[in-house]
């Protein structure tokens, strides 16, 4: 269970609640803090204090240029930045290479190892050696890049080209640390429409492939980033072919089943996921 509220205490003391009056089959959760806080550091103290199933922290930071400006800047950086409020106004920042910002991400960053929390790091391809160096600076922070790293085909030959290498440039860094995990999730971000192309599937399931060749079954794992439907799950809006449950399942097994191990799938769909967030 993700919780990205702007109170991120009330927010897990309330799912905590549900999952205590079980009303809920959630075993963890993964809270919303944001790291460049003067007080993050207290703040993750708090909420591992108050609620023993909070196990990681994610802090959206996927950040390309002014917010509204560039497909792959994500509404929740707006905050920050001139204007900037409790959930947009602002042109946004890079908490990764902003040289006001990313010092004092790097401060919270630092305090998830002291109370033993793993991160959720959603970015964009070209903050992806930024994130490496960070990450290289402390390596007792448990790390997943959520989204495959955001690549993203489309648009002339040239731009998918130089995103490409964009792309496997940082994920070759970061895939060289041995505590970086991989999600395999909104997938449709990155080749829209692939779930209705068969064209499409082949260049999606080959990047996929090639990530998983990269890190290693035992550190990706597949998610349906499930929120509110098929469509949206798929590729945060970025098309509307709706999808299931069960065949999003069904064509990620496809993918990996003839050329891994039984062992190798059963890390891709459920023990790495165990793993990373000590399920």
């Amino acid at each position: 269970m993700e919780c990205m509220p702007v109170d991120p205490l009330a927010e897990v003391e309330w799912v905590d609640s549900v999952i205590r009056a079980k009303q809920s089959p959630c075993v963890a959760i993964v809270a919303s803090v944001n790291l460049s806080a003067e007080d993050a550091a207290d703040q993750l103290m708090h909420l591992k204090n108050a609620c023993p199933r909070v196990v990681g922290v994610r802090y959206v930071v996927d950040y390309v240029g002014p917010f509204g400006e560039a497909p792959a800047t994500h509404f929740f950086v707006s905050r920050h930045g001139p204007g900037g409020g409790s959930f947009g106004g602002g042109l946004g920042v890079d908490f990764l290479r902003d040289p006001v910002w990313a010092p004092r991400f790097e401060r919270g960053f630092s305090a998830l190892a002291d109370v033993g929390l793993s991160f959720d790091l959603q970015c964009a391809p070209a903050q992806l050696s930024a994130a490496a160096a960070l990450i290289r600076r402390h390596p007792r922070v448990r790390v997943c890049l959520d989204h495959m790293g955001k690549p993203r085909l489309g648009g002339t030959a040239s731009d998918e080209a130089a995103e490409l290498a964009t792309w496997r440039h940082g994920m070759g860094e970061l895939a060289a640390l041995p505590n970086v995990f991989v999600k395999l999730s909104m997938l449709g971000y990155s080749v829209p429409g692939w779930a209705a192309d068969a064209s499409k599937e082949q260049a999606l399931s080959a990047l996929v492939r090639e990530t998983i060749g990269q890190f290693g079954a035992e550190r990706c794992m597949f998610s349906t980033n499930w929120w509110a439907s098929g469509a949206q799950a798929n590729s945060d809006g970025r098309d509307d072919v709706e999808i299931s449950m069960a065949d999003l399942w069904t064509r990620y097994h496809a993918w990996v089943a003839g050329d891994h191990t039984d062992g190798q799938v059963a890390r891709l769909f459920a023990g790495t996921a165990e793993e990373f967030y000590r399920l």
